[in-house]
């Protein structure tokens, strides 16, 4: 098997009258609801992503990944664009050429739901073990966000994003409030039609790719992240206060910018929960005067705040190929291993 392919298979297989007015306000009262309809929302989400387990586990990488995604789904892998479509993310899998005989397995670390019940996500490792009796287990992490349209309907995977690991994953940060047994993300709801939910969203993450142009990528992040985030990639980092942030996205220079263009974002009407998904660029001049560049995509995923403002709870990166003009021009530069937060170079 060659290394794309085994790269691919790790990474798959873990991988929108007064009877009138009252149902209005009811609506409301459930979007505002921080209870035990959130509880329960919970419950299902997470038997939503056992069952996707088990459909991997035993379907395979290809169809059992694909199965439960909506047919706009998003999939963000290693050395792959922004693959969007339940049909051509099935052909990219595909492409990969898995190995029938391997067997997957996840575990799921934890997520949340909104408070109206109709988004949340979920986050975990994955196991594949090939069917030869000497073959080496791979690791990989998966994040997934998840939409539905009411609670008597199923819970759908609307973005995916997964990447290799080196090996097992190591212990989670205890009480981090993203596990399983954790409170959650905190998110504040604010109600509103989910057009303008993801019109806030592309608006804040545009705002906060300017800021890290303007101030550069260390301060950016720690300015637009929560109390407590979850970077993401090969592995999963559990931080909690500005310090950690600050520590974590440490490295940028003068000589570095990191810009980013979000392409979709997606939330429910209770505006406490949503994601965003783009392209990112490292630009780093190099002192004889050459210019390097490195390609991303990312998946955030957004809190709103007592405040009413968006702010990330995880963010993850991985590689994507240059663009097409960039890779045929001749004044093109080389892809770069520069320092690139929105690849996690820290996880590589």
């Amino acid at each position: 098997m060659t290394t794309h392919r085994l790269q691919l298979l790790c990474m798959v297989a873990v991988p929108f009258a007064a009877c009138a007015t009252d149902d209005r306000g009811a609506r409301e009262r459930s979007q505002t609801s921080g209870g035990t309809g959130r509880a329960s929302a919970r419950v299902a989400l997470f038997a939503a992503d056992g069952a996707h387990s088990d459909s991997i586990a035993t379907l395979g990488p290809v169809e059992g990944l694909t199965q439960p995604m909506r047919d706009d789904a998003i999939y963000l892998a290693e050395g792959l664009p922004v693959v969007r479509g339940k049909r051509e993310i099935g052909a990219a899998l595909l492409a990969g050429k898995p190995d029938p005989s391997s067997r997957f397995s996840r575990s799921l670390g934890g997520g949340d739901a909104s408070a109206d019940g109709r988004f949340g996500f979920t986050f975990g490792w994955v196991e594949a073990r090939p069917g030869a009796v000497d073959g080496k287990p791979a690791y990989a992490t998966y994040v997934a966000a998840w939409t539905r349209e009411d609670e008597s309907n199923p819970f759908r995977v609307a973005a995916y994003y997964t990447r290799a690991s080196p090996g097992a994953h190591p212990p989670a940060r205890a009480r981090f409030p993203l596990l399983t047994l954790g409170p959650g993300a905190s998110g504040v709801p604010r109600p509103g039609e989910v057009e303008q939910q993801r019109r806030t969203l592309l608006g804040t993450d545009s705002e906060f790719s300017a800021y890290s142009v303007a101030h550069g990528y260390t301060v950016a992040f720690a300015e637009y992240a929560a109390e407590f985030t979850m970077p993401f990639g090969r592995n999963f980092a559990f931080l909690v206060g500005r310090q950690e942030v600050l520590d974590f996205y440490k490295g940028w220079t003068p000589t570095e910018v990191l810009e980013w263009t979000p392409l979709f974002a997606d939330s429910s009407e209770s505006g406490d929960l949503g994601y965003t998904v783009g392209t990112s660029i490292t630009t780093t001049a190099k002192p004889d005067g050459a210019v390097e560049r490195a390609y991303n995509k990312y998946l955030s995923l957004w809190a709103r705040r007592a405040d009413g403002a968006w702010r990330f709870v995880a963010d993850g990166g991985a590689a994507a190929p240059a663009p097409l003009l960039d890779r045929t021009s001749r004044k093109a530069s080389p892809e770069s291993k520069a320092s690139r937060p929105r690849g996690l170079e820290q996880f590589e």
